[in-house]
C-alpha cells in the first residue's frame, strides 16, 4: 500500500478535496465511512466504473489503498496535493509505486546480486536558485482538451477515454490529438416495457424461482445508454485435442463438473452409449472466423458473449446524439485488437472441458468497428438484494444478468424475503 511521507496532510481536508474532486469529475460517492485518522470512499461512474479509496496514517505519513480505474488515483494525488501544507513532498503515485516495488527487490538477493540501488523514498528537494539556470526543461504535455473541437462547449471527461462525445453537438472528439476512429451506431428497436418484461423472463429461469416471485418482485430503475463496442473480426486456426463439452462455460469448475457428470452418467449406461459420453476425446482443426464484440471500456464488469450476440451491423448508421446516454470509449482500436484476440481464443477453449492440446491461434481478419448499441440496464430487488439484467435495444438479447439462484422463505404480502 502506497505512502506519503513528510507531506503534512490534513486528513479532515484530504476528506472534502477528495469527495469535491470525485463529484466534479462525475463520480457518485455511494459510502463514505469518516475518520479523523482513516475514511473509506465507495464510489462508481455509470454502471461499468467503480472503485474503492481506503486513507489511513497520521500527517506525515498518509497509506492509501486504491482499487479501480488509475483517474480515482490521480484524484487522489490531486486532493493531497490540495490538503498538504508542503506538496513539494508528494510525490505521483506511479512514481511512487515504483520506488516501492525497487525499494522491495534491492533487498532480495537478486537485487544485492545485481547491485539494484535503494531508492529515495521522499519527495527530491528543489534546486538552490543559483542552479536553477542549469536545469533541463520539463518536455511540454499535450494540454487537456477543454472544449469540443466542433462546437466549443466544455467538456468533462477522465484521463483514461480516448474518445470523447460532446454532451451538446455529438461530436466525437479524441484527447490524444488522433483523428477519430470509423464509428456509427445502431437504432433502438426495444422500447423499456419490451425489454422490462425480457429481463423478468430472464429472472425466471433461476432455479426454484417461479414466475409469480418474479412478478412480485419489486422492479426499480430502468434506463438506456448508447455503450461503445468494438467488432473486431479475428481469425482462429490451428488444431487441438480435447473432450467436447454439452455446453459450453468458461468456469473451470462447472467444466470438471461437467466432464465428472458425463463419466459418471456413461459408466451407468454401458454399451456403445456410454462409451461415447465417457470417451470424447477428439483431435479436431479450427479455421473460423468470429466477430468479436469488444465493450470498449477497460473497468467494464462484463463483455458479451461473441457466440450469444452479435451486433446488426445490417442497421448500422452514422453516429448522432439522440438525447441518451453515451458513453466514452477508453479503449483504442490497437488495444481492442489485442483483447479481441483472447477473447477468440477464450470463446474456442470454453467448448471443451479438457484440453491436452491447444495449438490455436488468432489473427486479426478486418479492420475493427466501433459502434454505439443502444443497452437496457434493469435493476430489480428479490429476497432483500439487488439485481441488475442489461438487455441490447437493438437484438433483445440478455447480455448480462443476475438472479437469485434459492430464494430464503417468504414472507407476507407475497414478497420473497
Amino acid at each position: 500500500m502506497p505512502a506519503y511521507r513528510n507531506a503534512g496532510v490534513d486528513l479532515e481536508a484530504l476528506q472534502r478535496n477528495l469527495a469535491e474532486l470525485l463529484q466534479k469529475s462525475g463520480w457518485k460517492v455511494n459510502k463514505h465511512i469518516p475518520g479523523q485518522r482513516s475514511f473509506l470512499f465507495e464510489v462508481s461512474r455509470g454502471m461499468l466504473r467503480k472503485g474503492t479509496v481506503k486513507v489511513g496514517g497520521t500527517p506525515d505519513e498518509v497509506r492509501v489503498e486504491v482499487t479501480g480505474p488509475d483517474e480515482l488515483k490521480d484524484l487522489l494525488d490531486h486532493a493531497l496535493a490540495e490538503s498538504s501544507s508542503n506538496p513539494s513532498a508528494i510525490i505521483g503515485w506511479r512514481q511512487l509505486e515504483a520506488q516501492e516495488s525497487l525499494q522491495a527487490l534491492s533487498s532480495t538477493p537478486f537485487g544485492k546480486m545485481f547491485g539494484i540501488p535503494v531508492p529515495p523514498t521522499t519527495a527530491p528537494q528543489p534546486a538552490p536558485q543559483q542552479a536553477t539556470v542549469h536545469q533541463q526543461p520539463r518536455p511540454a504535455q499535450r494540454p487537456k482538451l477543454e472544449a469540443c473541437l466542433h462546437c466549443g462547449a466544455p467538456l468533462t471527461y477522465n484521463p483514461e477515454e480516448v474518445l470523447v462525445i460532446c454532451e451538446y453537438c455529438g461530436y466525437a472528439n479524441n484527447p490524444t490529438g488522433e483523428a477519430p476512429p470509423r464509428m456509427s451506431m445502431v437504432p433502438a428497436t426495444l422500447s423499456g416495457s419490451q425489454a422490462l418484461t425480457i429481463a423478468k423472463d430472464y429472472a425466471a429461469k433461476g432455479i426454484f424461482v417461479t414466475r409469480g416471485m418474479v412478478e412480485k418482485a419489486v422492479w426499480g430503475e430502468i434506463w438506456t445508454a448508447y455503450v461503445p463496442i468494438w467488432v473486431v473480426p479475428v481469425r482462429v486456426y490451428g488444431d487441438l485435442v480435447g473432450e467436447r463439452a454439452l455446453f459450453k462455460t468458461k468456469s473451470e469448475t462447472k467444466k470438471m463438473a461437467q466432464e465428472l457428470g458425463l463419466e459418471l452418467l456413461g459408466a451407468a449406461l454401458g454399451g456403445r452409449t456410454g462409451k461415447t459420453l465417457a470417451d470424447r476425446e477428439r483431435k479436431e482443426s479450427v479455421d473460423e472466423t468470429i466477430s468479436v464484440p469488444l465493450v470498449a471500456r477497460r473497468s467494464a464488469s462484463y463483455q458479451p458473449d461473441p457466440e450469444a450476440f452479435r451486433v446488426p451491423l445490417e442497421k448500422k448508421m452514422p453516429f448522432r446524439r439522440t438525447g441518451d446516454d453515451v458513453l466514452n470509449a477508453e479503449m483504442g482500436s490497437a488495444e481492442a485488437v489485442e483483447a479481441a484476440k483472447g477473447v477468440a481464443l477464450e470463446t474456442v477453449r470454453a467448448r471443451y472441458t479438457t484440453l491436452k492440446r491447444f495449438n490455436v491461434s488468432a489473427y486479426e481478419a478486418g479492420d475493427p468497428e466501433l459502434v454505439f448499441d443502444p443497452w437496457w440496464f434493469v435493476k430489480y430487488e428479490m429476497s432483500g438484494r439487488e439485481f441488475m439484467v442489461v438487455v441490447s435495444g437493438s437484438t433483445g438479447t440478455v447480455i448480462a444478468g443476475q438472479r437469485p439462484w434459492i430464494p430464503r422463505r417468504s414472507s407476507g404480502g407475497g414478497r420473497v424475503a
